[in-house]
């Protein structure tokens, strides 16, 4: 089976989960700036990756462009944020606000850990951040918004990659 990794990032974290997949998986990686529905059409699989940004995906209008097309692939996401594991109506949130249902239930969806460095953030962000923080009632939370947080470890992939080799029948990749 044939797979592609397509993304859209920002600051590199998102970028950085799709060259480890790539890599693990044997896969060719582009940007969604470089991908277009129509060549799309030999690829049986498709895994694509985003982070979110004020409770939006980057990549949500080329998903919404795309998505007859991407509704015929087996569809993996992974989302990159700051969202934890166990905030599970939030993940619900960033889905019902980002992605269109078929797609939802069409795909297998990964919640990654995202990268926050306060003094690589455009202006805009940092300031974007600082208010969040300030609106933040969770302590913990709002420490890790004033002075960032890394969560990127290469490890948070496995289970993508597991699903994917699963879906793609193939056993000749270790990770």
């Amino acid at each position: 089976m044939k797979g592609l990794v397509i993304y859209k990032g920002k600051y590199g974290a998102t970028a950085q989960y799709a060259a480890w997949l790539g890599e693990a998986l044997y896969l060719p990686v582009v940007d969604s700036h470089h991908q277009s529905a129509g060549n799309l059409a030999p690829y049986d699989y498709l895994i694509v990756g985003s982070p979110v940004y004020m409770g939006k995906l980057l990549i949500k209008d080329w998903l919404e462009e795309n998505e007859w097309v991407l509704l015929n692939k087996k569809l993996f996401i992974f989302i990159v944020s700051s969202v934890s594991p166990e905030e599970k109506a939030r993940q619900e949130t960033v889905l019902k606000n980002n992605l269109p249902e078929t797609l939802v239930t069409n795909a297998t969806i990964f919640f990654l850990p995202g990268r926050v460095v306060i003094n690589k953030l455009s202006w805009m962000d940092r300031l974007t951040v600082r208010i969040g923080a300030i609106m933040e009632k969770d302590p913990k939370k709002k420490a890790l918004m004033r002075r960032g947080f890394d969560g990127v470890k290469r490890e948070n992939i496995n289970d993508l990659i597991k699903n994917a080799l699963q879906f793609s029948n193939s056993e000749d990749v270790f990770v």
